[in-house]
């Protein structure tokens, strides 16, 4: 029997859950039957049989490099990202990288710098159009992919029993299931990147207008954003809105949570392509984001950082639910992804 080649991913990896540590996830589960894999891990916490770049082991960092038939890197540091593309052309490996964002702010130089070392890679996937119009990267080269994989809801966990207990009373009350979440409570322009706090206003006009709602919102990590979880919490408090805004900070299916509401809220600010987006859509339910950036077909949008323009936009999604009851629908895309990478992933190693 042939060995498995090997696919050295640098990236996070979970815990803690978000965009990109979840495609690097279900990426490994989807092929894993067909190529090993290991991990250079970007994750502020390491953890246990999982090399972490942080750990500035030089050799073992170097050892999973030569050892690896394809490099791919899915880094969201943009230093650990050079740092991966220079180490993989030193050893003239195979590689591939995915520019899950690119930022808006980056001066022009900076993104020259950017593409000449985007451009050493072999493949560059781009989660969309718009990264490719802010770099000056080869065309022959550039795929641009958007980095949802469908969730295998059987191997998701079931949420809490305390939290489903919630659910199932909010909606004996007649009141709309909302869900948000953010990786961490980050701020970009001195605002709430995620817009937790246009959630938590957005809840409280809600309930002000007579539009009963449940809203949970879950924050995976609290890496430098303590401070603005424990401010959402005593807003919360402060609106009289405990009963109705859950604020949590834990390890939870946030596609089951999904799979559970009736709409799903992105009001980030700047944003990539959002897997919470795709994953709301695939699962058939009303989607509502900042118009930001471009989004995906099916995204119903709303003026980004602005208050009322959301606040008129979820009534309407609200009064339309009402009479067009959302369904869980799950698409076949698994074999159709498995196919495109596997193909990726073998015309790059076996072309010398």
């Amino acid at each position: 029997m042939n060995k498995k080649k090997n696919i050295l991913i640098a990236g996070p990896i979970l815990p803690p859950a978000g965009g990109i540590s979840i495609h690097i996830y279900r990426l490994e589960q989807l092929l894993k039957d067909e190529f090993d894999f290991s991990f250079i891990d970007e994750a502020s916490a390491s953890k246990k049989n999982v090399f972490n770049i942080r750990s500035l082991n030089l050799f073992s960092y170097i050892k999973l490099v030569l050892n690896s038939d394809l490099f791919f890197i899915q880094s969201g540091n943009k230093y650990f990202k050079k740092l991966h593309i220079l180490t993989g052309k030193v050893f003239r490996k195979k590689m591939i990288i995915t520019l899950h964002g690119y930022g808006n702010e980056r001066s022009t130089f900076f993104r020259k710098l950017d593409s000449s070392y985007f451009n050493v890679a072999d493949k560059i996937i781009l989660v969309n159009n718009q990264i490719a119009a802010k770099l000056d990267l080869n065309p022959t080269k550039c795929i641009v992919k958007h980095a949802f994989l469908p969730p295998a809801m059987e191997n998701e966990i079931a949420l809490p029993d305390s939290l489903l207990s919630k659910i199932k009373i909010a909606r004996q009350n007649n009141c709309t299931i909302i869900c948000g979440n953010a990786s961490r409570l980050n701020t970009f322009n001195n605002q709430d990147l995620y817009g937790l706090d246009m959630c938590i206003e957005l809840l409280r006009n809600l309930k002000e207008s007579n539009y009963p709602a449940l809203f949970v919102f879950v924050v995976t990590s609290l890496d430098e954003g303590k401070e603005r979880y424990d401010a959402g919490i005593q807003l919360i408090e402060k609106y009289g809105l405990s009963e109705h805004f859950l604020l949590l900070n834990k390890e939870i299916s946030f596609v089951n949570l999904i799979a559970e509401s009736d709409i799903i809220l992105r009001p980030t600010n700047t944003d990539g392509d959002a897997l919470t987006i795709r994953e709301g859509l695939f699962l058939g339910k009303s989607v509502v984001a900042s118009d930001v950036v471009f989004r995906p077909e099916g995204t119903i949008l709303f003026k980004t950082r602005d208050h009322e323009d959301l606040l008129v936009t979820m009534k309407k999604v609200i009064d339309k639910n009402k009479n067009h009851k959302n369904e869980t629908t799950i698409s076949a895309l698994k074999n159709e992804d498995r196919n495109y990478y596997s193909n990726l992933f073998n015309e790059l190693i076996n072309n010398n």
